[in-house]
């Protein structure tokens, strides 16, 4: 008996279609006879030592309020129920925050949201809005250690009024203040479109 050349080629891929088939079957029944091996009775035992017991009906529910899901009044230990408290078994449940929420976290909240304000209202050109929401931020942060208000009132000087005076104050922040992420918008509103 002559072999075809095809034959072998045919031949393994129809051994490796019957391999990979069975494979499959053998993880779909494989639940299935590991639940057929356990007596129904035994209870799941947490599987890593130290691992937490599953949650019991004795053990405290949580309310959910909108934004956040905190535990009841009855599971409270004293601390507040929104913050993760410091001990290792302190509850740490979906939405609770791990540490308390300052009035410097608000400010930097603030801050974030008026320099988003200010982002919006340069890709726009709106200059009046710019200047509006400049005299907050100056409000927000009256030392402007960053020179971010700077930044933002050479950019709204460029839009608004182009001219060497505008290109000067541009080119002085451009060159002194090297972090600020505001050099690129100065570049390209202040030195590339012209002015």
């Amino acid at each position: 008996m002559k072999l075809r050349p095809w034959s072998i080629p045919v031949a393994l891929v129809v051994l490796a279609a019957a391999l990979a088939a069975w494979l499959m079957l053998s993880r779909v029944d494989a639940p299935a006879r590991k639940a057929a091996r356990e007596p129904a009775s035994a209870p799941h035992a947490p599987s890593v030592r130290g691992a937490a017991p599953p949650r019991t009906a004795a053990e405290p529910k949580l309310e959910s309020r909108p934004g956040r899901t905190t535990l009841s009044a009855a599971a409270r230990t004293g601390h507040d129920d929104d913050i993760v408290g410091p001990g290792p078994d302190d509850p740490h449940e979906p939405g609770m925050h791990p540490h308390p929420i300052t009035a410097e976290h608000l400010r930097i909240q603030a801050e974030n949201q008026l320099i988003q304000k200010l982002n919006d209202a340069m890709a726009v050109r709106d200059v009046r809005a710019m200047r509006a929401l400049l005299g907050e931020y100056e409000k927000l942060d009256p030392r402007d250690i960053e020179a971010t208000q700077a930044g933002y009132a050479v950019i709204a000087d460029c839009v608004e009024s182009p001219g060497e005076a505008s290109l000067a104050a541009a080119r002085d922040f451009y060159a002194t203040q090297r972090h600020s992420a505001l050099r690129r918008f100065v570049r390209r509103i202040c030195f590339e479109n012209g002015n």
